[in-house]
């Protein structure tokens, strides 16, 4: 029986020369360096690269409870005058944790970036204290054309 080319365990005969486990890591390795190495932009190119070819629309969604206690601090806020911090790290949480799911959606179609990213704000409102902060951001990942 084959011994795993990362980890030594014996494994059943596929594709590849690593056991289910390390290949689960080893395509996650790669997908996080293509991940590290995506071009995000809101404009519909990427200075100095032309785009080969159109891959796909690519969306990520995020979520996050405002709880009773941040929102009366904004109230508070709100009161006296002044930016409510607490809100302000939210919405930053929230807007990169959508750039990150869109670099990861575009590495799994191959894209080498996303062109006309676009961001939407939302508050849903819940029948409890607190409600939800909704942010989706959206683009079109492409293929470039190699340097040179």
């Amino acid at each position: 029986m084959p011994k795993c080319k990362s980890c030594g365990t014996e494994y059943w005969i596929s594709g590849t020369q690593f056991c289910v486990d390390c290949e689960a890591q080893e395509k996650s390795k790669q997908l996080q360096v293509l991940t590290d190495r995506m071009i995000l932009t809101t404009s519909i190119d990427v200075p100095n690269r032309a785009i080969e070819n159109v891959i796909s629309i690519v969306a990520s969604e995020t979520a996050i409870g405002m709880n009773v206690f941040k929102d009366i601090a904004n109230n508070w806020r709100d009161f006296v005058g002044g930016r409510s911090e607490t809100s302000q790290n939210s919405l930053r949480e929230t807007r990169e944790a959508c750039i990150e799911g869109l670099k990861k959606e575009a590495a799994k179609v191959g894209a080498d970036a996303v062109i006309a990213v676009d961001f939407t704000y939302n508050q849903l409102n819940t029948s409890g204290p607190g409600g939800i902060l909704f942010v989706a951001a959206t683009g079109t990942a492409v293929a470039l054309k190699p340097l040179g």
